[in-house]
């Protein structure tokens, strides 16, 4: 037993004076402080979140005046119409033959036919939905070295 507990004391020795040399001519470490590129994804961040913002209400802009363009429109569309059922009703009350009455329906219908392809062709004239802008994601948090090898802990 005492040459186990001497070839203990032998390699724990030899361990204390090893690891002190090593240390003593260890390169000084600076402390800990946030890494550059941390603060520079913060700083690239922000300066996307404030584009985002400028382009979310440029985005909604686009969409309040394309709505007011959609509603004028649908404004002339109605009006359209309207003028031609008023003009189709006063027709009919001066119509006595079936003829007459088939041309003023006729010309009833072509007239919402015609005011129908020019409303689907104004509003294709306006084009596409603006895309909405794309915000943008928040840099991932640095985590002290150490943390993730941490299980969580069970709740009771």
């Amino acid at each position: 037993m005492s040459n186990n507990r001497r070839y203990a004391l032998i390699a724990l020795s030899a361990a204390l004076i090893s690891s002190s040399c090593v240390s003593a001519f260890a390169a000084p470490t600076p402390s800990p402080s946030a890494s550059p590129s941390a603060s520079t994804s913060i700083d690239t961040f922000k300066v996307a979140q404030e584009q985002y913002r400028k382009d979310r209400d440029a985005y909604m802009f686009a969409l309040q005046e394309r709505e007011m363009k959609i509603r004028s429109i649908n404004a002339t569309f109605k009006n359209a119409i309207d003028k031609s059922a008023a003009d189709a009703k006063s027709a009919m009350l001066l119509a006595t033959t079936p003829d007459q009455k088939n041309a003023i329906t006729s010309a009833r219908r072509t007239a919402v036919a015609s005011a129908i392809i020019s409303r689907e062709s104004a509003i294709e004239a306006l084009g596409p939905l603006p895309l909405p802008p794309v915000q943008p994601q928040r840099p991932a948090k640095m985590s002290p070295q150490g943390m993730s090898e941490q299980k969580e802990k069970k709740k009771r």
